[in-house]
Formats: structure tokens, sequence, C-alpha cells
């Protein structure tokens, strides 16, 4: 069985994000918008202050066949788990962040 979907769940101790399933198409509709109306910020020179070293260069670099190829790879796959992080906030607080396929 193909992916068909990903799925995003965040959950902290205070509260839970309903976030739901999103279809691979709705996914390259998104990234179309945002590389259609986003990145003109980007490529006029403001930087993007991730905090990240590298980070600034990836997202001036990427492209919608970047995004498009990725989309691609993850729904020729099985479902799998792509991020499952469970750590503590600034005030010890216990976060989950998962971000699977279905």
């Amino acid at each position: 069985m193909k992916a068909k979907k990903l799925k995003i769940h965040v959950k902290t101790s205070k509260f839970s994000i309903p976030i739901p399933a999103l279809r691979f198409s709705t996914l390259r509709w998104i990234s179309k918008m945002a590389f259609k109306y986003g990145p003109s910020k980007i490529r006029k020179g403001h930087r993007v202050q991730s905090g990240k070293p590298g980070m600034d260069a990836i997202l001036e670099n990427i492209t919608p066949q970047d995004i498009e190829m990725i989309l691609e790879h993850l729904e020729q796959e099985e479902p799998f788990e792509l991020v499952n992080i469970d750590t503590l906030d600034e005030n010890q607080e216990k976060v989950r962040v998962k971000i699977y396929t279905v």
C-alpha cells in the first residue's frame, strides 16, 4: 500500500493541535502557492533569521521542483514515520511532535 497523506501531530501538556492528514495533492498546491506568493522577500535579499547556519541557504535555493520530487518520493513509499520527537520545552513540560505518512 502506497502512502496517500502526510499527518502532523503536535501535543504539549496544555494543548494539542488537531491538524488533519493532508493529501499529497493538497501539499503540492500549498507549496505552489507558497512559492508563488512567499519567496519574493527571500529573493529580494531579506534574510530569514532561522538561527541555524545553512538554513538560510536552503530556503534561498529550494525550488518548486525540489518540493515536487520530495513529495513524489514520499508518495511512492509505504507509510512510515518521518519524525518522532519527545522533548521538554523551556518550562520543562513534555512536547511531542510526530510527522508520518498514512
